[in-house]
């Protein structure tokens, strides 16, 4: 498959604020002069990126879709959300199905002064009904007709991309490749996550009630929030182990002697602590620097940061080392 193919179905299996942000990252590496719009704490104007002197515009839309939802249905909603990013451009809104003319007061904030949007790229990572175009061009000419026109040129255009055409826009290299496989991986790896069940958890609670008894009772908030995360991140790592078993049988091999060695680390970094409770940041950073050499490169500093997250907590229960308060506490 060609890398430009293979990318393409890579966007469309995004969703949401993984979309927009490979769609971003994607601009920013093949434009000079992209510039991604932040949507915090101010809001985006309905610009998620621009380009060109500030006249190019972008739109990001990434809509969770399947085979069960009808394409009608899916092409409205592209229609519908699209309209709505066209209305505050032209600084419109809709009143009792009527257009209205409403300020945005964020475009002032983003554009340079003077600065009208010539051309606007609408990408969404589902072009696969051309019934899309027609309701989305007519209301573009409904909406600048309405406009007083402050920050879009009266002769700008617009056009739809879908992920082929985003695919093909620009040269595809490995690098873009791996990007983008890593936020549909991650994304994977967290919805299998969440069907992940702990077998016995009992050892690693035992210990962390033991940590809230040790520690001072304003601290205790923070306890039970680095408990759920640890938990969380143990679900992640055993669903990575479990997708490593089914699909690459060497790096699973690879990850079973990764944890021979982090046990065996961590539990002397344990022996040689009298509060071994306080060691989990070290902990962390010997699973991060053991597993970093065989998965890093491949699946990326994010996923490395939850692995060697739920690999700790793994430890917490299996470590031989109790976790009591000293005698003069």
């Amino acid at each position: 498959m060609a890398l430009s193919d293979q990318y393409a179905r890579f966007l469309t299996q995004l969703t949401g604020d993984d979309f927009q942000s490979e769609v971003c990252a994607r601009l920013g590496t093949a434009i000079l002069s992209f510039q991604e719009v932040p949507r915090k704490p101010h809001g985006d104007g309905g610009l998620d990126g621009l380009s060109h002197d500030y006249e190019h515009a972008y739109c990001c839309y990434g809509p969770e879709y399947d085979s069960f939802k009808p394409a009608k249905d899916l092409t409205a909603d592209i229609v519908e959300k699209f309209k709505s990013d066209l209305r505050k451009l032209f600084e419109l809104d809709l009143h009792d199905r009527k257009i209205v003319q409403v300020q945005n007061k964020e475009l002032a904030t983003i554009l340079p002064s003077g600065t009208t949007l010539k051309h606007i790229k609408l990408i969404v990572n589902w072009f696969e009904s051309h019934r899309i175009l027609a309701p989305i061009a007519t209301a573009f000419k409904k909406y600048r007709e309405a406009s007083t026109c402050r920050y879009v040129d009266p002769s700008a255009s617009v056009v739809v991309w879908g992920p082929k055409e985003l695919a093909a826009r620009y040269a595809v290299d490995e690098i873009t490749i791996f990007r983008s496989r890593q936020a549909g991986f991650l994304k994977g790896l967290q919805s299998a996550a969440e069907r992940v069940a702990i077998e016995n958890p009992s050892d690693f609670d035992a210990k962390m009630n033991s940590l809230g008894k040790i520690c001072p009772a304003h601290q205790a908030p923070g306890i039970a929030r680095l408990r759920q995360q640890f938990l969380s991140d143990w679900r992640m790592a055993l669903a990575f182990e479990q997708e490593l078993d089914g699909t690459l049988p060497t790096l699973h091999k690879a990850l079973e002697d990764d944890r021979r060695r982090i046990l065996q680390r961590v539990v002397q970094l344990m022996i040689a602590s009298d509060r071994p409770w306080a060691e989990l940041g070290r902990a962390q950073d010997i699973a991060a620097d053991v597993l970093a050499p065989d998965f890093k490169g491949a699946y990326g500093p994010a996923v490395l940061d939850t692995i060697s997250s739920g690999e700790v907590a793994r430890l917490i229960g299996e470590c031989p080392i109790g976790w009591e308060a000293p005698a003069h506490a």
